[in-house]
């Protein structure tokens, strides 16, 4: 659900877990894992994601009657946003990730499977490390691809959750973020949209450490064929 961001995110989700061996499925009854990425900028999205779940805990007990484990993750802003009250309203959930720490999914799935985890796991921490040091390379998502810049916004302001979803800005470095350009490149991509909480404020550091502006980093990348 929600912004663009949140599709680079699942697409990443789903790199990340084909990795690990799953296959993606678009009917819910043949999924051993079902995972919601949400978001939280309309209070209306939050209510449909308690529907949702609803209608997916269906098919988790039918599911279990043939005997099979089916689990229930949520990912994104209304988790960092709800916190435990996910677990508390949807208990048959078995994992909330916040938009900062979804490169732990994988590793959780393997602790429910393994049952090294148990109970239910509520991770909303705001990481000292980039996620985008743990995603796996990005290749390209058709002719037009999703290639992320920048996240959360230091405006705090009075009509947005932004900053405490998102957590305060950080700029990828542009050494980064032209290595992820060539690889889609490389792999079919035609047109790249950059994206961002608030992507006009994109200050990320060049490869002697000097602090650049979107404008520098757009020349950049329009050098590139």
């Amino acid at each position: 659900f929600g912004c663009q961001m949140n599709v680079y995110d699942s697409s990443r989700i789903a790199d990340m877990l084909k990795k690990e061996g799953y296959i993606e499925t678009y009917k819910q009854e043949d999924a051993d894992v079902v995972l919601f990425n949400t978001c939280h900028i309309r209070e209306k999205a939050s209510e449909k994601l308690f529907s949702d779940l609803g209608r997916a805990h269906l098919i988790q007990l039918e599911r279990a009657e043939r005997g099979l484990e089916t689990i229930i993750g949520v990912a994104g802003c209304v988790v960092q946003a709800e916190d435990t009250q996910i677990i508390k309203r949807a208990p048959f959930v078995n994992f909330a990730v916040g938009p900062l720490m979804y490169h732990k999914i994988a590793e959780i799935l393997k602790g429910i499977s393994d049952g090294t985890i148990a109970n239910a796991v509520v991770n909303t921490d705001f990481p000292a490390i980039s996620k985008f040091d743990y995603l796996p390379e990005n290749k390209a998502q058709g002719a037009c691809s999703y290639l992320a810049i920048q996240e959360g916004c230091n405006n705090f302001c009075t009509y947005c959750v932004v900053p405490y979803t998102r957590g305060v800005e950080y700029s990828r470095p542009i050494a980064e973020v032209l290595k992820e350009a060539k690889r889609l490149i490389d792999t079919g991509t035609l047109e790249i949209n950059l994206l961002g909480q608030n992507v006009n404020s994109y200050h990320g550091e060049d490869e002697n450490g000097k602090e650049r502006d979107l404008a520098y980093l757009l020349r950049r990348l329009a050098e590139m064929d």
